[in-house]
């Protein structure tokens, strides 16, 4: 009998989002792990490119970054493609770029601001699944245990909370990430025949830098009431962003072999705690 001893995600990671927040904190986890090579692909400017690839090369691993607009399939493509030419394959995918606003009334949010996250949280969650799935189906699985199925490839998407429940001002945020869940379903029975696995976590609340922008913006224009402290509260405790990187990881890896299709929530009980302490 042998003890497992190799890295737990060695291969390569595709991570959107990932040159700050959540995302980055995913990044660094899988380099934490022995991830081999690590694509970072986001819309912000050198300096953030520049920390987030510095905080994933500190643990030794090869790290890239790339320009790209989820929201334009071209760009997606053309990232997908950047990746694969650099490293030869993608064995882990993290889709966790997004935006967390508008906040406001229903009655007031133009169609317009309405729309932005769906275009962002589900449409681009869709564009990057599809080509990411593209590739995985194109590559040799992953070499896993004596016995155990093997794995061709793994997406994570970043859903949230709100894609089970809900706050007021939040609808057009709660809107995508229900239908990231949903589209994650639905891309888990398709792949599933060709190796390939595809879940979704929710985090809990986890201040990062985007949101407590947007966030102190709503309060202070008046169309929300700040929420952070009570939520927190009901939560348990504060929570940090390597919480989630580590479980995408633990997710992403073929020990969780038979996890497909899922929803995992990453919020310290906060959606069971009916008692809201």
């Amino acid at each position: 009998m042998t003890v497992r001893s190799q890295p737990l995600a060695g291969g390569i990671a595709f991570i959107t989002g990932g040159a700050r927040g959540l995302g980055n904190a995913v990044a660094v986890s899988f380099a934490k792990d022995g991830a081999t090579g690590i694509a970072l692909v986001d819309i912000q400017d050198e300096q953030t490119f520049l920390e987030g690839r510095t905080a994933v090369e500190k643990y030794n691993c090869k790290c890239i970054t790339i320009r790209a607009d989820v929201t334009k399939e071209e760009e997606v493509e053309r990232a997908v493609r950047t990746a694969v030419a650099a490293f030869g394959r993608i064995d882990y995918a993290a889709n966790f770029a997004g935006i967390a606003g508008p906040f406001g009334k229903t009655w007031e949010t133009d169609y317009d601001a309405w729309n932005r996250p769906q275009q962002i949280n589900a449409g681009g969650t869709f564009l990057c699944m599809k080509h990411q799935l593209k590739q995985m189906m194109k590559q040799d699985p992953i070499k896993g245990e004596n016995g155990r199925v093997s794995q061709r490839g793994s997406i994570v998407n970043c859903a949230s909370i709100n894609s089970m429940l809900s706050v007021a001002g939040a609808r057009s945020y709660t809107a995508s990430k229900h239908a990231v869940v949903g589209m994650t379903k639905a891309a888990a029975l398709e792949a599933r025949e060709h190796g390939i696995r595809v879940n979704a976590v929710s985090p809990g609340f986890i201040m990062t830098q985007l949101l407590g922008n947007d966030l102190a913006a709503a309060v202070a224009s008046g169309k929300i009431e700040s929420p952070w402290k009570p939520q927190e509260e009901r939560q348990g405790r504060k929570a940090s962003p390597d919480e989630i990187g580590d479980v995408v990881v633990l997710l992403s890896t073929p020990r969780m072999s038979l996890v497909n299709g899922h929803n995992l929530v990453i919020d310290g009980g906060f959606s069971i705690n009916g008692g809201n302490n």
